[in-house]
């Protein structure tokens, strides 16, 4: 399991499950400033916003900072949270230092056992969604040879030693529509994977249509109008990337936008799977 879908929302494990820790973290905050009922309880309160939020932001600020050559050139990105990329020690350490100030506190009622109580059920939350998400499963290449947009033939089974990349992605899906001249962008900066844009259940006029509106230009755009890969690398929305290694096995996979930064990193690591090529003979 890869992904939780709430109505028309698709959620990675790895979002749900912060998403979800902090729900259960703010509601028991909220349960247990109820059951004091004295002045603990607005503090207990006050307190658990101020964690959320500080976290939140510096958790999003060391991960800017650790990648600010790739924000430089696009500031509004840094407060795209939506993309992800939050680094999880900066929002340890912001947490920890407001329950510190909150808690250590000599001159007010101690706040110590309702503090633990709810940063326990949030961590209990984290760790338990997070482990929903099982290990990357084998999986084979479809066999099916797929039809490019410019009439080339293009099969995912035989891919000559090189990894690749399937992005599923719809015309329709606002999402795919922003990363889509990212995703161009930072693979043609990395030609030793080849980036399939696998576009779902849509005619080559549209595709084309909008290609052309947008002013795109994307090597390898595949028309899967039956759905075959979405399917077979069971998508749960769009866009979903997939990442392959040399044989066409499953390495990583995406479920959402994916950010500059993520994309990167994960192309990196896919190009370091290529088999070394062979030396010159002497």
């Amino acid at each position: 399991m890869d992904a939780v879908r709430l109505g028309p929302l698709v959620f990675s494990i790895e979002r749900f499950a912060a998403l979800a820790a902090v729900a259960v973290f703010l509601l028991a905050v909220w349960w247990l400033a109820r059951r004091m009922g004295d002045a603990r309880g607005p503090r207990l309160e006050a307190w658990g916003w101020r964690s959320v939020i500080l976290g939140a932001l510096a958790g999003r600020a060391g991960h800017v900072a650790a990648h600010w050559d790739s924000f430089a050139d696009e500031l509004w990105r840094v407060v795209a949270f939506w993309q992800g990329g939050f680094s999880v020690q900066g929002a340890l350490v912001a947490v920890a230092l407001v329950t510190a100030l909150e808690v250590l506190r000599r001159d007010r009622a101690p706040l110590g056992r309702p503090v633990a109580l709810a940063l326990g059920l949030g961590v209990a939350t984290w760790a338990g969604v997070g482990m929903l998400q099982g290990p990357l499963q084998p999986l084979a290449p479809p066999t099916q040879v797929f039809t490019a947009i410019d009439g080339r033939a293009i099969s995912l089974a035989e891919r000559d030693g090189r990894p690749a990349v399937v992005n599923l992605w719809a015309t329709w899906c606002g999402p795919c529509r922003r990363e889509l001249p990212m995703m161009a962008d930072v693979a043609a900066a990395h030609p030793d994977v080849d980036v399939i844009f696998a576009n779902q259940r849509e005619t080559p006029n549209t595709v084309g249509l909008f290609l052309a509106t947008e002013g795109l230009r994307l090597s390898n755009v595949v028309l899967d109008q039956g759905g075959v890969l979405g399917r077979h690398y069971a998508a749960f929305g769009l866009p979903t990337t997939v990442f392959l290694d040399a044989s066409g096995a499953v390495v990583e996979k995406h479920v959402g936008e994916i950010s500059r930064e993520a994309f990167t990193a994960a192309l990196a690591r896919l190009g370091a799977l290529s088999p070394s090529p062979p030396d010159a003979p002497g």
